[in-house]
């Protein structure tokens, strides 16, 4: 098999080494002789030792993908990218995840990005083309919603209620006194019978001094 050697030749390189990097170069010969779970094994256990090896990344992504992970392999292309934002592999590969799943405006997003990365990138330009077609395809049309009638049902009218006559009582125009009950006469007020002391030379007196008395009182029980 093609691939015994070169097997070989890299265990022995990364058995000499193995805290080391070699173990990138490695794995992706597992990967592609369909060792994926060896692959992956080794990846993981080397991406403990050096999380930001960007190759090794990029090789565990590739596994994920054979394995038709989608999901895991654009967790780790997303990493990549924020070790190397402008790594063309990985859009590339986010695009085609992205174009897979029906996300054809996503995909336009990463191809885009990879244009701004590689501005002549002739493949990147033709799969924008593609996935911005299809993404005004895929898009959905946008209905008006139907007017809706409002229908008011009459209320049953109730039967007039008959009217009934207003009597009207007027009181009385002629004002009633209130009246004043007198039980008996108390016997500490003095009556009057009528009659009236007339004392002259009081009355003479009280003119010589100007002062203006009724010459006749008549009184009327």
């Amino acid at each position: 098999m093609a691939y015994t050697s070169e097997i070989e030749k890299l265990e022995k390189r990364w058995a000499e080494n193995p805290k080391g990097r070699n173990f990138a170069p490695l794995a992706d010969a597992y990967r592609k002789a369909g060792e994926l779970d060896r692959a992956i094994e080794l990846c993981t256990a080397g991406l403990e030792r050096h999380p930001d090896y960007v190759s090794a990344h990029i090789v565990f992504g590739r596994c994920l993908i054979d394995q038709k992970n989608d999901a895991g392999a654009s967790d780790v292309f997303r990493k990549v990218l924020t070790l190397d934002p402008e790594n063309v592999l990985a859009l590339k590969i986010l695009a085609e995840i992205a174009e897979r799943g029906g996300r054809f405006g996503e995909a336009a997003d990463w191809l885009s990005h990879l244009l701004s990365a590689d501005p002549m990138n002739g493949d990147a330009a033709e799969a924008l083309a593609r996935a911005k077609s299809k993404a005004a395809q895929s898009a959905p049309k946008q209905t008006p919603e139907p007017v809706a009638r409002l229908v008011l049902e009459a209320a049953p009218h109730s039967p007039p209620q008959p009217q009934r006559d207003l009597v009207i009582e007027h009181a009385s125009e002629e004002p009633t006194s209130p009246s004043l009950d007198v039980r008996g006469t108390p016997a500490d007020i003095e009556t009057f019978d009528g009659t009236l002391d007339f004392n002259a030379v009081a009355h003479s007196a009280a003119k010589a001094d100007g002062i203006e008395v009724q010459e006749e009182v008549e009184l009327k029980p």
